[in-house]
């Protein structure tokens, strides 16, 4: 699509507008205004007349507040749990609060199911409503008027009920707190119950797999002869003795083993033989009688009996010492012997004895192990029985998890309804619907009622908006607003010469062509107050009615239409003969003349004729028929610096708009087209 610029050459249109959605819907308001007003007032109005009728509701409130550091017997949760925001702890009680649960409390409390509070009495006969049905309604109605919400980043929570009767909306908000706080009392009860019974079950088992592990480890103990206390000690002390016996049994051993050694050699020096008592008393003698031998055979001969008694009284101590000696050196042999097997025999008890100490040491492991588990199981078992004593003390004392704060009073003055709100939603509702219908009014029409629509239509933006022409004669009574019609008229008329007569010029006479999109939009009327602007201002300017059908021009100015445009082109003769003078500007014009035959437009005297008054005229508006009816019109709008379309709010559809578009594309791709609206 194309448009004119202010040169009068074609140019591709700007891009489109964004905000273009909201400008169309301002246009649309303001099309309709009477309509959306008037669907908004009557809105508004209902919506007064009923809240009007609305009863009056009163509101109550009270307030219960959470203990949430509170210990619990059975915690139901790890103790260890850190930091708990308030609004996680209230959030959780505002649940509780309004469950199903506690309401079907205050329903039995207060005996609601078939109360005239029960919405659904209203229905059907009470001996005919079913009692789950009857109790469902009511805990439904409850909920839906109960409010429950948190009083900021505290445990305390505002408990607020809407009812007609103040003092009922009051009972129910107190017995509301109250049956929450009897169902965390019965929770805690119901807990502990629970609880004592399954740890008197556990402690059952306990006790009996403690019995089991403590026989399990007596039975080991008198099956591995451990003495409790004892250990390994008896073991380790009989031990030691036994290895202090081997050490010395192997001394012995030692010293039979190097007195046999010393056999073979002089047996007088053996230690045994040295230290025996007889034999030191015996080589006594032995020296004594060798003093006395010697002192005897200083005196006597060897043959004196005394010597020889002497001799061999030395001889038979000599002979003793032999004795004893060889006995002793006999008894040495034997004592050898007997040591290394006491030293054998000792060896074998010290390995049977460590064999024991490894089999008890074994033993006292598993002993240990047996006992760690029986003290385990003691201990587990102590503690569930410390727990199941405390809770058999405690059971009866359960108290709630939070308190009331403030009950809740009937209240003196109604908190609802909200009269202007529901006014005010009224009106936006309405506003609503009134807008959306006059979207959908404005989607179904088919005709031009915008700026924005004939752009949407053709692509063209309308190159002025001209207000409906006043009446040529006002009457007294509407002098002032002819005059304001006038002077709006005459502002959009300046902005049309200067959009089409100066925007397009581009020789020295420039030639305007303007038609309608259909029959009715009256477009004579705005070529003739085109020219009659152009006369005023000063230029040479003529005015062409070629509408030979419906001739319009010399009636709107005073005229004859006896001799005019089709018949100088069929006839011939010269053009001062028909132009004609408006008798209020210097505008000169030609009427449309008698005939009406189509083919005038393509004669060659139509283009003589127009080339005739461009070499006379400064400027050449001509009033062409509506296109679409007669296309040979297309010949003379080909002869146009510009051609402009006149579209009427209201009336002009936009398939006539659309159809005449696209009639004029066909003079040539190159015709300067532009649109004009005229408001209804």
């Amino acid at each position: 699509m194309t448009t004119i610029d202010s040169a009068g050459e074609t140019s591709e249109p700007a891009p489109p507008n964004p905000l273009e959605p909201i400008l169309w819907l301002i246009d649309v308001a303001w099309q309709y205004k009477w309509l959306l007003v008037t669907i908004v007032v009557a809105g508004v109005l209902a919506a007064a007349i009923v809240a009007g009728r609305l009863p009056n509701t009163y509101t109550a409130g009270g307030l219960v507040a959470f203990d949430a550091g509170r210990e619990e017997i059975f915690p139901t949760r790890q103790a260890d749990r850190g930091y708990v925001p308030p609004e996680t702890v209230t959030e959780t009680e505002v649940q509780v609060i309004q469950s199903y649960t506690v309401l079907e409390r205050v329903v039995d409390e207060l005996g609601l199911e078939f109360s005239a509070v029960n919405p659904a009495l209203e229905l059907e006969e009470p001996g005919g409503m079913d009692r789950g049905m009857a109790r469902a309604q009511i805990v439904s109605a409850l909920r839906q008027n109960l409010t429950v919400a948190p009083t900021g980043r505290s445990f305390v929570v505002s408990v607020r009920y809407e009812a007609r009767d103040p003092r009922f909306a009051a009972a129910v908000v107190n017995e509301v707190m109250r049956q929450y706080l009897d169902l965390d009392i019965s929770a805690q009860r119901d807990l502990a119950t629970d609880a004592i019974a399954q740890i008197s079950i556990r402690l059952r088992d306990l006790r009996r797999d403690l019995d089991e592990r403590e026989r399990a480890l007596q039975d080991f103990r008198a099956q591995s002869r451990i003495a409790e206390g004892a250990g390994t000690t008896i073991l380790t002390e009989q031990l030691g003795r036994m290895n202090e016996e081997l050490i010395r049994a192997q001394a012995a051993l030692a010293q039979a083993d190097a007195a046999n050694d010393l056999r073979g050699g002089e047996d007088g020096a053996l230690p045994q033989v040295v230290a025996s008592p007889l034999i030191q008393q015996l080589r006594t003698q032995v020296a004594t009688q060798e003093r006395v031998v010697s002192e005897l055979d200083a005196l006597y001969q060897p043959s004196h009996p005394r010597l020889i008694q002497a001799r061999e009284a030395l001889a038979a101590l000599r002979q003793t010492i032999a004795t004893e000696t060889q006995k002793i050196v006999s008894s040495l042999g034997s004592s050898a012997d007997a040591e290394a097997e006491r030293v054998a025999a000792l060896r074998r008890q010290v390995d049977i004895l460590r064999d024991q100490l490894v089999e008890q040491r074994e033993a006292e492991i598993e002993l240990r192990r047996l006992e760690r588990e029986v003290e385990a199981a003691r201990r587990v078992y102590e503690a569930l029985l410390n727990r199941y004593n405390e809770a058999q003390g405690t059971a009866g004392l359960e108290r709630a998890g939070g308190r009331i704060v403030a009950p809740a009073v009937a209240p003196t003055q109604p908190s609802g309804p909200k009269r202007m709100l529901v006014v005010a939603g009224g009106g936006i509702l309405s506003g609503g619907a009134a807008f959306a219908l006059i979207i959908g009014l404005a989607l179904l029409d088919q005709r031009i009622r915008t700026r924005a629509d004939v752009r949407r239509t053709v692509g063209i933006a309308p190159v002025a908006l001209v207000p409906p022409v006043p009446p040529a004669r006002p009457t007294i009574t509407s002098l002032g607003s002819w005059r304001r019609r006038n002077a709006a008229f005459a502002e959009a008329i300046t902005h049309l010469r200067a959009a089409l007569v100066l925007g397009a010029g581009g020789r020295d006479t420039t030639i305007v062509a303007i038609t309608g999109a259909d029959e009715r939009v009256g477009h004579g009327a705005l070529v003739t107050a085109l020219a009659q602007a152009c006369a005023v201002a000063g230029e040479e300017a003529v005015l062409v009615d070629t509408d030979f059908t419906r001739p319009t021009i010399h009636l709107r100015l005073g005229g004859v239409n006896e001799f005019g445009v089709s018949d100088l082109v069929a006839e011939g003769g010269e053009i001062d003969a028909a132009l004609q003078i408006d008798p209020s500007t210097p505008l000169k014009y030609l009427a449309a003349g008698r005939r009406s035959d189509p083919a005038l437009y393509r004669a060659a005297g139509m283009g003589a004729l127009i080339d005739a008054l461009v070499r006379r005229f400064d400027v050449v508006l001509i009033n062409l028929p509506t296109i679409v009816d007669h296309p040979d019109a297309q010949a003379l709008a080909a002869e146009a610096d510009v051609v402009a379309v006149a579209v009427k709010t209201g009336l002009t559809s936009k398939t006539a708009l659309l159809e005449t578009v696209q009639t004029m594309r066909f003079v040539g791709p190159g015709l300067p087209l532009a649109t004009v609206l005229i408001r209804g």
